[in-house]
């Protein structure tokens, strides 16, 4: 799995997010792809999910933004979700975690890290497997632990979840893209 992540603009509208979101996963596969892509596209399913396609093959991959961040991510062996969450936030977690406390957070501390930690995993599984999200909240996601990959990017942390691939665990590589266009 290949992930790109960039800080941006808080005060851009949701629609400019949207794009940059899908402009930086387009710059990621040119930077990072194997061969030098020939065609790369980026359509819309049903849901709104972004479908990826290079040299016209499909191609796993997600996106996920919060106020101040965007990411994406692609992979060519398994599908794929991210998450990201601004752990400094004012939102009153407490009503979601006493909620959900038997189900996405059965087991955990129920301390703020845990919460974010299930929080961003859940969603990033939900991504993966195309499973509505108030469905994966309502279970347990011990399975799930094992597949996922964690990264703090201040304030933000970033999961990472990849279904089990019959080839074993692929690497993830994470980069910046930074300011100047530059990729770290």
């Amino acid at each position: 799995m290949v992930i790109g992540y960039r800080l941006y603009n808080e005060a851009a509208s949701t629609k400019q997010v949207s794009a940059a979101a899908k402009n930086l996963l387009l710059q990621l596969v040119k930077k990072y792809w194997a061969a030098e892509p020939q065609r790369i596209s980026i359509e819309n399913s049903d849901s709104g999910a972004p479908l990826l396609s290079v040299n016209g093959h499909p191609v796993y991959c997600s996106l996920s933004h919060k106020s101040g961040c965007i990411a994406a991510a692609y992979s060519t062996t398994s599908s794929i979700g991210i998450d990201l969450e601004n752990v400094h936030t004012r939102k009153d977690y407490h009503r979601i975690r006493d909620y959900y406390k038997d189900g996405f957070l059965a087991g955990s501390a129920l301390t703020k890290s845990d919460f974010f930690h299930h929080w961003t995993l859940a969603e990033a599984f939900a991504k993966a497997s195309g499973v509505h999200l108030l469905s994966v909240l309502e279970s347990p996601l011990h399975i799930q632990k094992h597949s996922a990959k964690y990264f703090q990017i201040e304030p933000f942390l970033l999961c990472a979840y990849q279904s089990p691939a019959s080839k074993g665990e692929e690497a993830v590589s994470i980069y910046q893209l930074d300011n100047d266009n530059q990729w770290q």
